[in-house]
C-alpha cells in the first residue's frame, strides 16, 4: 500500500473519529429547543476549529508514515490507525501537567509521619488492620 493512500485512509478513519466526537459533544439547550455546536460562544469556535484540523492532520501524518514504511498491510489497518490517532492524541495531551503563570498549582499532599517506634503505635495499626501479630 502506498504512503498517499494510506494517509487517504487514515485522513477518512480522522475525520469519521472526529465526527462522532462532535456529535457526541452537542447537546441541546432545551426540550424542544435546537442542538447546539459545542463552543460556547464565537471566539471559541476558531480555537476548536484549529484543534479539529490538527487531529486530522495528525492521522494523516501517522498513516503516511507507517505506509512509507510498509507497516500497514491493507486499508483497514490504515483506517484503524486513523480512527485511533486522535483518540491517543487526546489522550496524550490530557497527561501532560500544565504549568504557567496563569495556572493554579495544587500543593503537595503532605507525606505521611514517620512511624514512631513505641509498641503503643505499632499495635494501633495491628488492630485497625485487624491483625493479631502485635498482640
Amino acid at each position: 500500500m502506498t504512503d498517499l493512500y494510506a494517509a487517504l485512509w487514515g485522513l477518512l478513519g480522522s475525520s469519521v473519529a472526529e465526527a462522532l466526537n462532535l456529535s457526541a459533544s452537542m447537546r441541546p439547550t432545551g426540550p424542544r429547543s435546537r442542538w447546539r455546536w459545542p463552543w460556547r460562544s464565537r471566539a471559541d469556535r476558531p480555537v476548536m476549529l484549529v484543534a479539529i484540523a490538527l487531529r486530522l492532520f495528525a492521522g494523516f501524518g501517522l498513516t503516511a508514515a507507517l505506509g512509507n514504511s510498509g507497516q500497514l498491510p491493507n486499508a483497514t489497518a490504515a483506517f484503524a490507525v486513523g480512527v485511533t490517532t486522535p483518540l491517543v492524541v487526546a489522550k496524550f495531551f490530557q497527561a501532560i501537567p500544565v504549568s504557567g503563570p496563569g495556572t493554579q498549582q495544587h500543593p503537595e499532599p503532605p507525606l505521611p509521619g514517620a512511624r514512631q517506634s513505641d509498641g503503643e503505635s505499632e499495635e494501633a495499626l495491628s488492630r485497625s488492620r485487624g491483625s493479631n501479630a502485635a498482640r
